[in-house]
């Protein structure tokens, strides 16, 4: 390793390198940092490899994904069946927050008119017996929709939430029989013998098991719009009920904007989400 004089000798040498080029002094006056000064320079440079590397990982995940959805599409279409999976390079979603049940209920009143779809949804999550998804900042979900109506494999990047707005690669696969879909909590191998998604994710990760990390549940009300569909959700865990807003769409400032107007209009507080739900359940929060 560098010795912390050593990162401070490069650091003068370099400052006063660019201090020759950029200022050219005309006078014979030599230009140091103070200690404290150069220490914070090299934090400055850390921070922004560190940001750098972050930016570049959606990016990374959605490429990494991608090429796993169009192996798996290559393969339907070698075997002429249905294809069943559908690949976003990005997901973007409004998310807000709603503080109490008052709230979603006086929300719940004003979208009735456009009420479209009622989902209760139950949300496991999986894990490689070595925590390889987590290493790749990946997230592997199974959901099912209304008991057994319908069950959707899923694998996302990390979400980036900013001001209200959420990103992150996803791919879905769904499952060809939701009831047998089932018997992948108790043995969860299973799944990924099973899954042409993960099938081929797998060559990349090289998992060898698969853990069931658990779960929780959401109830899903969705909602027309303004020309969007609106998401009313009602996330309960064991140790505490959220309930948000949430809204994918192409033009999520303009969205997050009119909804917030909505919201004033009718005395709803709310606030922007902080987190996902699943790093609630992760840290069991209520964020």
């Amino acid at each position: 390793p560098i010795s912390l004089e050593h990162d401070r000798m490069s650091l003068r040498m370099s400052f006063c390198r660019v201090s020759r080029l950029t200022y050219a002094p005309t006078q014979a006056k030599r230009l140091e940092l103070k200690a404290e000064d150069k220490e914070e320079l090299l934090l400055q440079q850390q921070q922004a490899a560190q940001q750098q590397q972050q930016q570049q990982q959606p990016s990374q995940q959605a490429d990494l994904y991608h090429e796993a959805f169009q192996h798996d599409k290559r393969t339907a279409a070698a075997a002429n069946r249905p294809q069943e999976v559908s690949s976003k390079a990005m997901e973007v979603e409004v998310k807000i927050r709603l503080p109490d049940r008052a709230a979603y209920d006086k929300v719940a009143a004003v979208l009735a008119p456009g009420k479209t779809a009622s989902h209760a949804q139950e949300n496991y999550f999986f894990d490689g017996s070595s925590r390889e998804l987590e290493s790749t900042r990946s997230v592997l979900r199974l959901r099912f929709y209304n008991g057994d109506h319908k069950a959707v494999i899923t694998v996302k990047g990390k979400q980036i939430l900013q001001d209200g707005i959420g990103r992150a690669s996803e791919v879905e696969e769904d499952a060809p029989d939701a009831a047998a879909a089932r018997a992948w909590l108790a043995q969860p191998d299973l799944l990924l013998q099973s899954s042409p998604l993960l099938k081929q994710l797998n060559e990349k990760i090289g998992m060898s098991h698969l853990v069931c990390m658990g779960g929780f549940k959401n109830q899903r009300e969705v909602y027309s719009w303004e020309g969007q569909t609106l998401e009313l959700d009602e996330t309960r865990y064991e140790w505490g009920t959220l309930y948000e807003i949430e809204c994918e769409t192409t033009e999520p400032e303009a969205v997050r904007d009119k909804l917030e107007k909505l919201l004033a209009a009718h005395g709803v507080s709310y606030s922007y989400s902080k987190t996902s739900k699943f790093a609630n359940f992760i840290n069991k929060t209520l964020l």
